[in-house]
């Protein structure tokens, strides 16, 4: 989903120049075909300024810093056109973009900052204007059907950005969340994993561990009680790993009572050691469903840095607990 994001992010940012870069430039050409050198070097130099940011983007990679140099270029356009009236005083139209533009490239927060700004800059050129310092392409009156224009489709991008965010924040948890444990999901975590093993491969990251976490004797729970207590079993079990760890590391439920967690910076020792603690937790409040917990742990870049055979090695280790657990069972059976 982090890579989806992004992409749309990046999506956008293209379109947006595409199009705004687009129509500058015409303007700006038609502006020096009739003569109007200023205005037609202005829009030309910030369209090309605009271009220069998006290949800028390829390189730092930072949405919101690109997303601001596209706002001051609009907010100078803008302020150029009320100023000037742009072509044949058609100018003031353009006013009404600014608006979308914010709510599409900011937070909510961000953007009425941002529309604050531009109507602040607005009112001052009409004061300029009414003490007699500048002269602007548009008189009061007109300014102020303008802005009145202007506040209404401010309001109707707040409230359609507002009730759409909200929405996606909805999505958003749903598509990453497993709704039981509200843990990550399945998809989630190995998608992280990627991005983890990626930034190790880049040097951005030292090491990582992952562990590959399993209920040993859930079955039991589900068998006696049934699947509602099951599913209450295995909430406050996932609580209780979740709460052992950092909140840098990732934890995710990726099968019935299976869970992948991903530990930044890692010290094996430090992990086998919380990982015993969580399961005497586990053990002493489960006595009733003998219930305990098997893992297997891998360290990244250091046993390998292919995901595939990490996971493999992981998977083996926890199994090989698992049998070594109910080995130890069978023993102590006997031994009663």
């Amino acid at each position: 989903m982090i890579t989806y994001f992004k992409e749309y992010q990046e999506n956008l940012l293209y379109s947006l120049t595409l199009v705004g870069s687009s129509f500058t430039y015409l303007y700006g050409g038609v502006h020096l075909y009739n003569g109007d050198y200023f205005i037609g070097i202005c829009e030309v130099a910030l369209s090309t300024v605009a271009v220069i940011n998006v290949f800028l983007y390829k390189y730092h990679k930072n949405f919101d810093l690109a997303a601001d140099v596209i706002l001051v270029l609009m907010f100078a356009v803008l302020n150029l056109l009320i100023i000037t009236g742009g072509l044949e005083r058609t100018g003031i139209f353009w006013i009404y973009t600014f608006p979308l533009l914010t709510f599409f490239l900011k937070s909510i927060k961000k953007a009425l900052i941002w529309n604050g700004i531009l109507i602040s800059s607005f009112l001052f050129l009409i004061f300029l204007q009414k003490t007699g310092f500048l002269k602007i392409a548009y008189n009061f009156v007109e300014m102020r059907q303008a802005l009145s224009a202007y506040l209404a489709v401010f309001l109707i991008s707040f409230f359609y950005s507002y009730i759409l965010k909200n929405l996606n924040k909805k999505l958003w948890k749903a598509s990453i969340y497993d709704p039981l444990t509200d843990l990550y999901n399945r998809k989630y975590i190995y998608q992280n994993l990627e991005l983890e093993i990626e930034r190790i491969k880049r040097g951005l990251r030292e090491k990582i561990c992952i562990v590959y976490i399993d209920i040993d004797n859930f079955k039991v729970v589900n068998d006696l009680e049934g699947h509602v207590t099951g599913d209450k079993v295995l909430q406050e079990i996932a609580h209780i790993v979740k709460n052992n760890f950092r909140k840098v590391d990732l934890l995710g439920r990726v099968g019935g009572d299976e869970f992948l967690l991903i530990v930044e910076n890692c010290n094996v020792e430090k992990i086998r050691k919380r990982l015993g603690k969580i399961k005497t937790e586990i053990e002493n409040k489960f006595t009733k469903y003998k219930l305990s917990l098997s893992y297997g742990i891998v360290k990244l870049p250091e046993e390998t840095i292919d995901i595939e055979k990490a996971l493999k090695m992981a998977d083996e280790r926890m199994y090989a607990m698992k049998k070594k657990n109910k080995g130890l069972k069978i023993v102590k059976t006997e031994k009663l």
